[in-house]
């Protein structure tokens, strides 16, 4: 086996989290094949797709005979052309030439179900190097079958809340210089508790708590675009990330979640309602400051008649809530 490629495996082999296995992916491939272009396409639902969503690309550029890499991990959504439909019924890689250029596309299947779409542009033909491609992107499925057990609730099948703090830190730190990642002043985390849920563990039991947080879970899975964003902290408490919009558009959204709870029909008890408190973050945050921040506006909901929404930076402003004193100003004598 050549050296190269056996280091390769081991590389993206030693990888911790499903994120870091994308990346070693998308890496490895950039240095084995003459590429212009990768470009990793989620399937964000089950059944009917609509659209994919873009988390990682990687553009490679010719520097003085060296390569360098650039990174851009910002969510954004992709429509379906007609090469990405036949993948997609097909579950079989293709070849489309554009222009100059020749764009491939390879499946990435995980327990029987299309889970991504490895979009590869070059000048060259990568597809007298499909053994290669497909060599890696079974090793990439069968080690993120394991990696994802590992990070998933159990029951929910939502991101566990071990998982949070890698998650958080890696939307707060671009991979690199030239990552276009950098958050800006717009992106938001949400806490959600479930109103009243010990009342109904203890007068319906703990089958029918569980039947309530799978529900939720799936509205949740339905409802927000990114599903690799949504987390079960534990309990009957929720941590959603919503990325790149305005305040207005955040709190729009949120509410409409809100209402859409409250009318769902649960087994058992009916309607259920939640509590939803939400915190501004952006590069160079502490992720248990925004939390806490989070925290303390559900906590005030939960405090305020519960079923409702607040912001955290809202309350301050309005005086519901004390300002964080700065680092200095607090008086030792």
């Amino acid at each position: 086996m050549n050296n190269e490629i056996f280091e390769s495996i081991i590389e993206i082999t030693r990888q911790k989290d499903t994120d870091s296995l994308e990346y070693s992916l998308a890496a490895t491939l950039a240095e084995l094949i003459d590429i212009n272009e990768i470009n990793l396409l989620n399937v964000p639902y089950k059944g009917e797709v609509s659209y994919l969503s873009s988390e990682l690309r990687l553009t490679v550029q010719l520097e003085g005979g060296k390569k360098r890499y650039k990174w851009d991990n910002q969510l954004t959504n992709v429509d379906i052309n007609s090469e990405l439909e036949t993948v997609i019924a097909h579950h079989q890689p293709l070849s489309h030439k554009i222009s100059d250029d020749y764009e491939f596309y390879f499946p990435i299947v995980i327990n029987d179900e299309l889970n991504s779409i490895l979009k590869i542009t070059s000048q060259n033909d990568v597809m007298q190097h499909s053994d290669l491609i497909n060599g890696f992107v079974r090793i990439y499925q069968n080690y993120q079958v394991i990696l994802t057990e590992n990070e998933r609730d159990k029951l929910t099948g939502l991101l566990n809340r071990k998982t949070f703090e890698n998650k958080l830190n890696r939307l707060l730190k671009p991979r690199d210089e030239t990552s276009t990642s950098s958050l800006l002043s717009n992106c938001w985390l949400v806490m959600i508790d479930i109103d009243h849920f010990k009342s109904v563990n203890d007068n319906y039991g703990h089958v029918c708590g569980d039947e309530i947080l799978l529900h939720l879970s799936q509205l949740m899975k339905d409802y927000f675009i990114n599903n690799s964003l949504l987390f079960r902290f534990g309990g009957e408490e929720f941590v959603i990330v919503l990325e790149y919009m305005p305040m207005e558009v955040a709190i729009a959204t949120l509410e409409h979640f809100r209402n859409l709870v409250s009318e769902f029909n649960f087994p058992f008890v009916g309607n259920v309602t939640i509590s939803m408190g939400f915190s501004q973050f952006c590069v160079d945050d502490f992720p248990p400051s925004i939390l806490d921040q989070a925290d303390k506006a559900l906590y005030y909901a939960k405090e305020h008649g519960r079923n409702c929404l607040y912001n955290y930076e809202q309350l301050i402003v309005e005086g519901k809530l004390n300002a964080p004193q700065e680092a200095g100003s607090v008086e030792l004598f």
